[in-house]
């Protein structure tokens, strides 16, 4: 067997293997990576779940969930697929399903997916250790939210922790996965030109917008005790907030990512009574308009109430409090029901200290757009002269990369790289222990001050860009959010 086959070998149980996740991401992930050749002939792929199904009920299952979600599929690559799936009925209270629980024991990586609510994480992963399941070569994966602050946070690890060491663990964000975030690795660290400016000696400031055109959706009872804060800015805005001001790691495969953007979170300035007025919006949508039609306000979606207080629009000006981003703002925002979904990173340089042309020629600041959705790719606006015998009057235009014009990004799924990362125990892209309970620490300060302070939940209008009191959170600063129209 080669280094490659042995490498793509793996027996891989989906706890949870009939909900949602596996059927709509985690299978047709692993169906194209098998077509594409990732797996060796040896590997598996057991569906866990609480049901009693027959092996040929369960392959119903992800036979139907293919067709729906795999542009791939066809009858003919379905057949050899299946022949890699299994079914295993386990209660998690029930010692006799564990006793018949008997992970497969080839020479390969044993990696445990636990696509389960992380409330089923401390139970799986003690049952796992007490049926002596682990080895050496396992892996456990777990999706978020890791808690809901600092305290659960450390409950959930120290759970994982009972049969599993830190580099076993596998914590997801799918964000991390995606194209356009690894890209803005390759932008930084790939091309001097940026890098030689990327501080506070020419940037003035960044933000990042992850903004969403649906509502609550029928999640309405989940998200009333999470929130925009807790449930995207502690996730995935954090995440790219470290990508884009960490220092240069060792290698892009090693621990030192993850050390790099811990050091980071340890560096984000605390909120404190002087600033969180200024410095935090929180708000909530009320009736509007999406795609021609009237929707309702987020008080009156199912499962929510009123009394909860809780936001679906967050806007901070935040700083990191080191040498090389002292002084420079950095404006996160999420929301749910905007006006369009999208989500990007603007980097806004500094004027040019001198105007060397004529008074009333506009001298525009520099701007670099890194596009995660729904177009991934690269802006960089730049000033150049109109063409003219007379004058010389600037105008500013981008340089625009859009990656689909040069590769093939229809088919691809973040979810591939993460699994194939796990398979081959690349940790890089996955979160690790402290930096969890560091960005915890952080969130948790803001959740007091809000339930401390007398901070107003606005409202704006579904389909808008946000409530005015966002806007005028940079406006005080003679800045504004980049947004489309």
């Amino acid at each position: 067997m080669s280094d490659v086959e042995k490498l793509n070998t793996f027996n891989l149980y989906i706890f949870g293997g009939t909900g949602d996740l596996a059927n709509r991401k985690l299978l047709p992930a692993l169906f194209r990576q098998f077509i594409l050749g990732s797996f060796s002939d040896q590997s598996n792929i057991t569906g866990i779940g609480t049901k009693e199904l027959s092996e040929e009920d369960y392959l119903n299952i992800v036979q139907n969930s293919l067709q729906k979600h795999s542009d791939l599929y066809s009858d003919e690559l379905w057949q050899k697929f299946s022949n890699k799936l299994t079914y295993k009925k386990i209660d998690i209270n029930n010692d006799e399903d564990w006793k018949n629980f008997e992970p497969q024991s080839i020479d390969a990586v044993k990696i445990f997916y636990l696509a389960i609510p992380p409330s089923l994480y401390e139970s799986i992963s003690s049952k796992l250790h007490s049926y002596q399941c682990i080895d050496e070569k396992s892996r456990i994966v777990v999706e978020k939210p890791i808690g809901s602050d600092l305290e659960t946070a450390k409950k959930i690890n120290d759970s994982l922790s009972i049969g599993f060491s830190e580099n076993q663990i596998y914590r997801i964000d799918h964000y991390l996965g995606k194209e356009a975030v690894q890209n803005l690795l390759a932008l930084r660290f790939g091309n001097i030109i940026f890098e030689q400016s990327w501080s506070n000696r020419a940037i003035d400031h960044v933000q990042i917008t992850v903004a969403e055109d649906l509502g609550v959706e029928d999640r309405g009872n989940y998200y009333d005790k999470t929130g925009a804060l807790k449930d995207m800015i502690q996730n995935h805005l954090i995440q790219i907030l470290c990508l884009i001001a960490m220092e240069p790691p060792v290698s892009i495969n090693s621990e030192s990512v993850r050390d790099e953007k811990l050091k980071v979170l340890k560096s984000l300035a605390p909120f404190d009574l002087n600033n969180i007025k200024t410095n935090s919006v929180r708000a909530r949508y009320s009736e509007g308009v999406y795609n021609k039609e009237a929707v309702k306000a987020y008080i009156d979606e199912d499962g929510v109430e009123e009394t909860n207080n809780t936001e679906t629009f967050v806007a901070l000006k935040l700083f990191i409090n080191n040498w090389r981003w002292s002084g420079v703002p950095f404006f996160l925002r999420t929301g749910k029901r905007m006006k369009k979904k999208v989500s990007e990173i603007v980097v806004r340089y500094k004027n040019i200290p001198h105007n060397i042309f004529s008074s009333d020629a506009k001298v525009h600041s520099n701007q670099l757009v890194l596009r995660i959705h729904p177009d991934e790719g690269v802006d960089l606006k730049l000033n150049t002269k109109e063409p003219s015998v007379s004058g010389f009057n600037l105008e500013e235009l981008p340089l625009d990369l859009n990656l689909q014009d040069y590769y093939e990004m229809g088919h691809q799924d973040c979810y591939e790289r993460l699994l194939l990362d796990v398979i081959k125990g690349n940790q890089a892209l996955f979160v690790r222990k402290d930096e969890i309970e560091a960005s915890w620490e952080w969130i948790d300060s803001i959740t007091k001050l809000w339930n401390s302070e007398d901070i107003p939940m606005d409202e704006y209008s579904s389909g808008s860009w946000g409530p005015s009191s966002s806007e005028l959170m940079l406006s005080k600063e003679n800045k504004k959010w980049i947004d489309k129209n």
